[in-house]
């Protein structure tokens, strides 16, 4: 019998073996990273990053991961990238959105599962935990009833999970999952979009999941640049319109003085005499 199959081996589960997967998944990710060269160049356009064709209004220090929990690169990718996160200050936002497409039962499961975990406030923990289940133990969790019996182990209440499972919330969440992973332009998982505007993944540049985090830094520097930039130049059109209407508004009052100065009152006309008609006789 699988551990599939089998809810009270997952529920023995401990935090010792997740963590000794942990720290292979890290020892991997340094292997990788460590790749001569794999992030001394500047990243390009068009190689290891494209802007979308369609940005969508972000903060420019707003990071979005499209990911897969039965993905391999979404699973090396996702603490790498929170720990990246976790080190910038300003803080960055990391929103995550569930890659699905419509047509593809399985991922649409997935997302139901990230919204259920998401809606109870779990995901952030759990995330790394559900990784472990479905990509090291190859577990089905793409069901209430299995979801359940693995969560139930990670100290879930079972009630409250399938509350939320079956939530109008949850459930439209996981219905708009693949039009709003559209909106981002990815068509491929994991992808990273910075700023609302510039998307980048693993499989651009050839450096894999290790060149994917130096990427994510190069456009947070770039996006918060050019939005400084636009916010200094905003500000200096600004600044430039309200001296032109003060030096205009200035202007104005000085030549009215100088009109009311040389200003001189009409002479007064004399009054009309009126004369009384005589007849005449």
């Amino acid at each position: 019998m699988t551990t599939t199959d089998n809810p009270a081996a997952r529920a023995r589960r401990t935090p010792l073996v997740r963590a000794f997967a942990a720290l292979g998944l890290s020892a991997a990710l340094i292997g990788l990273q460590a790749t001569p060269g794999s992030a001394a160049a500047t990243p390009k356009a068009g190689v290891q990053y494209v802007a979308i064709a369609h940005p969508v209004a972000a903060s420019p220090r707003e990071v979005v991961e499209v990911f897969w929990y039965d993905c391999p690169h979404s699973y090396q990718l996702a603490q790498p990238l929170r720990d990246w996160a976790a080190r910038q200050n300003p803080p960055v936002t990391i929103r995550h959105i569930p890659a699905a497409w419509a047509d593809q039962p399985e991922e649409m499961a997935y997302a139901h599962v990230y919204y259920t975990l998401d809606r109870l406030g779990l995901e952030d923990s759990l995330e790394q935990d559900v990784f472990h289940a479905v990509r090291d133990e190859h577990q089905d969790l793409t069901t209430l009833d299995s979801l359940s019996a693995w969560a139930e182990g990670e100290g879930v209440d079972p009630v409250q999970l399938a509350a939320a499972w079956n939530s109008p919330v949850v459930l439209k969440e996981t219905q708009d999952a693949p039009a709003l992973r559209e909106r981002y332009d990815v068509h491929e998982m994991p992808s990273v979009v910075v700023g609302g505007e510039y998307r980048t993944s693993p499989f651009m540049g050839g450096d894999g999941v290790s060149g994917t985090v130096p990427v994510v830094d190069f456009l947070l520097q770039h996006s918060t640049a050019q939005a400084k930039a636009a916010a200094d130049a905003k500000a200096a059109a600004q600044a430039k319109a309200k001296a032109a209407a003060k030096a205009k508004a200035k202007a104005a009052a000085k030549a009215k003085a100088h009109a009311k100065a040389h200003h001189k009152a009409p002479a007064k006309a004399p009054a009309k005499r009126h004369h009384r008609a005589t007849a005449h006789r």
